[in-house]
């Protein structure tokens, strides 16, 4: 026998910020920088669920080099910018807001690059100039040993919100009846139709814990890791400037330290 019903469900609905974060080793291409170009991880696109298994794919064929990191992103899920700020803790390594421009082939170019299997680094300068670390970004940011912020750079941060999308579903039970009693043998869902949304600002306990710990950590961690003289030493601010054919966009370097 079958019995048809209404049911109501609400489940987290992330917001769409635009492609998915991907993670790439860049080499320098500015002239003259041979045969010591620097190099650098380019994070950009927006932080989702899955983000963390990537960048932690990455770093596995990094043999334990230590790359600073150049990253663009509106944001994204919360609890994947603190897994992606913990493992950039733990390898201790750098982290600047920039944006990466590719000479060449670029990620996502088909039938462009020959070496990819050979896990070479893609050409390109890294500068500030419109760059944006914001909403969830910031958290993952937090776990840089040394966090710069050019001046022409975003750093943006708000309140942590959650939007939920409600589901009206029509569901079928299937059941037979075995003494008097019903026992239900399945349930399978016969349509869905969107009830709407809505958004909440509260955290719950759990995790509002986890986020006051992991931002102590990192404060403890700034503090330990590096000064304003040294960041500047390491970004100067005389790179990363504003316009594609400025020379000095042909280091990965930004103007002042953003855990001051």
């Amino acid at each position: 026998m079958g019995l048809a019903a209404f049911g109501a469900a609400a489940k987290e609905d992330p917001p769409d910020l635009g492609p998915t974060m991907r993670f790439v080793v860049v080499r320098s291409s500015a002239t003259g920088c041979e045969p010591n170009c620097p190099e650098w991880i380019s994070a950009e696109g927006t932080i989702e669920a899955g983000t963390p298994a990537l960048f932690r794919r990455l770093l596995k064929t990094l043999d334990g080099r230590q790359l600073p990191i150049v990253v663009n992103s509106p944001g994204g899920n919360v609890d994947a910018a603190l897994q992606l700020g913990r493992m950039i803790r733990k390898n201790k390594l750098d982290i600047a807001v920039g944006i990466t421009e590719f000479s060449g082939c670029s990620p996502g170019m088909r039938n462009c690059r020959g070496n990819d299997a050979r896990q070479q680094p893609y050409s390109g300068v890294a500068y500030d100039s419109g760059a944006m670390c914001n909403s969830a970004c910031p958290l993952m940011f937090a776990g840089g040993i040394r966090r710069v912020v050019g001046e022409w750079a975003y750093l943006g941060v708000h309140q942590i919100t959650t939007t939920f999308r409600r589901e009206k579903l029509l569901y079928r039970t299937t059941y037979r009846i075995v003494n008097g009693k019903k026992k239900i043998i399945g349930t399978t869902i016969v349509s869905r139709k969107n009830a709407g949304s809505y958004k909440t600002y509260e955290m719950s306990k759990a995790i509002e814990k986890r986020l006051s710990a992991y931002l102590k950590d990192g404060r403890r961690a700034g503090r330990a890791g590096c000064d304003e003289d040294d960041a500047r030493q390491r970004y100067p601010a005389d790179r990363a400037r504003r316009h594609a054919g400025d020379e000095a966009r042909h280091q990965p370097g930004f103007a002042r330290s953003a855990d001051r």
